[in-house]
Parts: structure tokens; sequence; C-alpha cells
């Protein structure tokens, strides 16, 4: 007769599976909202960040981008000039693909990303472990300027 139940060893592996393949595919930290007509892409390098809104222009998107680490574009930032331009490039790459070539940022800020976690050993003892870090998060409206 078959075991048709899985085993624990298994379902470990099927879950660390389901992790790698959610690593990959499933976390970057860009996303828009669709306010206006998307254009066809243009090159990163044409994106312009402006301070106000300019005279002739078409609002795109709402878009918005953190510096919080991504397999797609793995980078370790350290200072926070190094984070703001990692979210900064990507608006831009975001903001590009939809033929945006200007952004005027609505808001920069830094969060605090804290995880504490309690564990227990083998002896029953528990042991505890803190670790923070700070991320850049930028938010802009993606323009076309005429």
């Amino acid at each position: 007769m078959y075991n048709l139940q899985p085993n624990i060893s298994q379902l470990l592996k099927l879950k660390f599976k389901i992790l790698i393949l959610l690593s990959l595919f499933g976390c970057y930290p860009v996303s828009h909202i669709i306010i206006g007509e998307v254009k066809s892409p243009i090159n990163v390098s044409d994106v312009k960040v402006y301070f106000d809104f300019p005279k002739n222009y078409e609002k795109i998107a709402i878009v918005e981008a953190s510096s919080n680490f991504a397999l797609k574009d793995p980078s370790f930032d350290f200072t926070h000039q190094n984070k703001t331009d990692k979210a900064l490039t990507r608006l831009k790459e975001e903001a590009a693909s939809m033929g945006a070539n200007g952004l005027v940022i609505n808001d920069l800020s830094t969060k605090k990303i804290t995880n504490n976690q309690i564990r227990t050993d083998d002896d029953g003892r528990l042991h505890s472990s803190y670790s923070s870090y700070n991320l850049k998060e930028i938010k802009a409206i993606a323009i076309y300027v005429h």
C-alpha cells in the first residue's frame, strides 16, 4: 500500500521552492496607478525631475518606489543618499516605461523597518534577536511634458 500523506521533508522543500519563486518574481518595490493616457516607452535618461508642474503637461500616473532590496535589481545601499538615488532610479524607470518624460515629486520619506524574533532552542531556552534598517520611499506624478 502507498503512503499518500506528504512527509515533513517534502512539505518543507515545497515551501522553500515557493518562497524562492515569490522572491524572484513577486517582490519589486515599485508601483503605479494610471490616471491618464500611457504613451510609448522612452529612454530612462530622458525622464526629468521637476519641483513643480511645468506649463504644458499631461498627467500619466501616480508612481511610487522604494530603496528596499529586490532581486530584480539588487543593491546594497548604506547611505541615505544612495538609498534615495536607488528609489529615484526605480521611479524614473517606471515612468519611462509608461512614456512619461517628467516626474513631479510629491513625497520623499524615510521608513525604519524593524524585525524582532523570539525562538526557542532544543533545550527550551528563549533567544531573541533584533534588527532594523532604513529605506527611502518616493511618491510622484509621472507626466508628459509637451
